[in-house]
């Protein structure tokens, strides 16, 4: 990958091999690291680096925006295949990224985890698939945007005592990094996906709790709309759960009308089409809900 990525800005640039090479490397040496077929010396990689007028801030911010590219287009891919619930081709994705050799702790793993769990939703089966995960949470000392969207992602998975332990981990363990304004938003994703995951397994107490924690503690602090309107529906939705329908339907619609006073039409559709579903199923005790939603992705199941 690294050599991908200087053969695109070398090329970008209109700076031929032997430019960037320089007295560092022969063009051969650089030519078979661009092709990703050979490493090359860090002092060196550093020197072709300074040929071509790049610094390694740059690189690395160029590098970190493909990686995180890459992962979009994988979320995406099961966020596609879920809702279809085609499982064939969840686990033909299985294969394609263990293809690829990913190493322990990457995201591409992780991902393998991750699909494995929806798997054993669709069926009924118990599955361990978590564990190296929850491993890994545990033994971070500070989480940062990593840790805390693997939280997200795999809250569901976990048994419910695990899930609201590693919510109150989240929150101290992540207070220095949640301090940056640009990531700040993942605290009330991860607020609401724990509520969710409380909800779904009619863990209504910690639902209540999650709710009272980001009034209570959060919710001044929240800088955009979004987590406000989103824990006026959580509301709702707890509402709907102890069968108050004149609360529920309170809390619901009035964050469906901040919605379209605001003109979210994509927000308005998601909230009403997940209000319609609470009112047509809130009588029945087996309804269940999973909402998972976070930065760089945002997957719902019903």
């Amino acid at each position: 990958m690294y050599g991908k990525i200087v053969r695109e800005m070398r090329t970008g640039k209109n700076i031929t091999l032997k430019e960037a090479a320089g007295e560092a490397l022969s063009v051969s040496q650089l030519s078979r690291f661009e092709n990703n077929r050979t490493m090359i010396p860090v002092g060196n990689f550093f020197d072709v680096l300074e040929n071509l007028n790049v610094t390694i801030e740059e690189f690395e911010y160029v590098r970190q925006e493909k990686k995180t590219n890459h992962v979009e287009k994988i979320l995406f891919r099961i966020e596609e295949y879920n809702n279809k619930k085609d499982l064939e081709q969840l686990r033909n994705l299985i294969t394609e990224i263990k293809q690829k050799n990913p190493v322990p702790y990457s995201w591409e793993q992780f991902l393998i985890y991750f699909i494995k769990c929806i798997l054993a939703i669709y069926d009924e089966e118990e599955t361990q698939a978590y564990q190296p995960v929850l491993d890994y949470l545990m033994q971070v000392e500070n989480w940062g945007e990593m840790e805390l969207k693997l939280y997200a992602l795999f809250s569901f998975a976990f048994d419910i005592e695990t899930t609201h332990f590693l919510m109150w981990t989240a929150l101290k363990r992540s207070q220095q990094y949640l301090q940056i304004p640009s990531t700040s938003g993942l605290l009330y994703a991860i607020l609401t996906n724990s509520f969710s995951t409380f909800l779904t397994y009619d863990r209504l107490d910690y639902a209540e709790e999650t709710i009272q924690l980001f009034d209570d503690h959060h919710a001044e602090n929240a800088q955009f709309l979004s987590p406000h309107i989103d824990f006026m529906f959580n509301k709702g939705l707890l509402a709907f759960r102890k069968k108050d329908l004149k609360i529920a339907k309170k809390y619901c619609e009035n964050a469906i009308k901040i919605c379209k006073y605001f003109k979210q039409k994509e927000s308005v559709d998601y909230y009403s089409k997940r209000y319609k579903q609470w009112l047509e199923n809130y009588k029945n005790p087996s309804y269940r809900e999973l909402s998972i939603k976070m930065g760089m992705f945002d997957t719902n199941n019903s």
